[in-house]
């Protein structure tokens, strides 16, 4: 991996890829278990074959041929109990999300798709499932990227097998939506309140705080907030610290009760009650049981 960079800084291993690659490709035939890990990409990572647990923010998922998971910029995820584990990686780097495939960042079905435009470590680890018919169908897209990349073909001629997988990726996708279903432009306001709620996760929200900064009122903020997320501003706002302690936990080394402080929970009590609610467990018991798979 002389183009992507790993790190050991805490709470979890940090792969970054350099910044003169442009897209990385590792196909594993029998990949072994991988500690928990974020990136400063784009990782699409396509199961085709065998089995392991895939280890994200909220818990772990079996993983097996045919699954697809997108892993966006900042988002965690790892592997363990790998069995007869294949998977192909396609590292996408931020200059080529930027440029060549900037448009995408505009396309609502790939932009909410991919956690393109959300802040970083927002977006959550998304998994598409593939039948086995359409499998022979990606193999070969798959293997066709992968020659091109090996015999270093040019930009042009790597960028359109890339746009070919992508097709099939917006494809398999839609297949899984709801009929009639059709994304949407999210709303200026309510995009601003997750930046405020994510760029201030420790502060003291309350509702009325919240809309006053966004100058609404806090009955009309909470009815465009549910329809836009299908929650509440606070409620939202407790997924999300539940979810950053849960990533901060897998640190061994920081204190349960300065995590509370981080994410906004100072008080023991009232931590460890909304973490509970979040995960079925206590922040120690998640601490433990997700140090056993790293």
């Amino acid at each position: 991996m002389d183009c992507v960079t790993l790190s050991s800084d805490k709470p979890v291993e940090h792969l970054e890829v350099t910044p003169a690659a442009w897209l990385y490709l590792n196909h594993q035939h029998g990949q072994q278990d991988v500690v928990a890990h974020d990136h400063n990409f784009l990782e699409i990572a396509f199961i085709l074959n065998g089995n392991a647990r895939h280890l994200v923010v909220d818990g772990e998922r079996r993983s097996s041929v045919g699954d697809i998971h997108i892993i966006p910029p900042g988002a965690w995820h790892g592997y363990c109990d790998c069995r007869n584990f294949e998977v192909f990686n396609c590292l996408l780097s931020p200059a080529l999300l930027e440029k060549e495939l900037a448009w995408m960042k505009d396309d609502l079905s790939f932009s909410q798709l991919l956690g393109l435009g959300s802040p970083r470590g927002f977006a959550p680890v998304q998994k598409l499932r593939v039948s086995p018919r359409r499998i022979t169908t990606l193999r070969p897209l798959l293997t066709d990227l992968e020659r091109a990349y090996a015999s270093a073909r040019s930009r042009t001629a790597i960028l359109g097998r890339l746009l070919l997988i992508f097709d099939f990726i917006q494809t398999i996708a839609q297949a899984k939506a709801t009929p009639g279903s059709r994304p949407s432009a999210m709303h200026p306001s309510i995009r601003k309140a997750l930046d405020l709620l994510h760029s201030g996760i420790a502060e003291d929200w309350t509702l009325e705080k919240l809309a006053s900064q966004l100058r609404l009122n806090p009955s009309y903020l909470v009815r465009l907030f549910r329809t836009e997320t299908g929650s509440s501003p606070m409620r939202f706002l407790s997924r999300l610290r539940a979810e950053r302690a849960a990533t901060l936990l897998l640190s061994g080394t920081t204190r349960i009760g300065d995590i509370g402080i981080a994410v906004g929970w100072p008080e023991p009590k009232h931590f460890a009650a909304s973490f509970h609610r979040h995960f079925g467990l206590s922040a120690s018991s998640y601490r433990r049981k997700m140090a056993l798979t790293r």
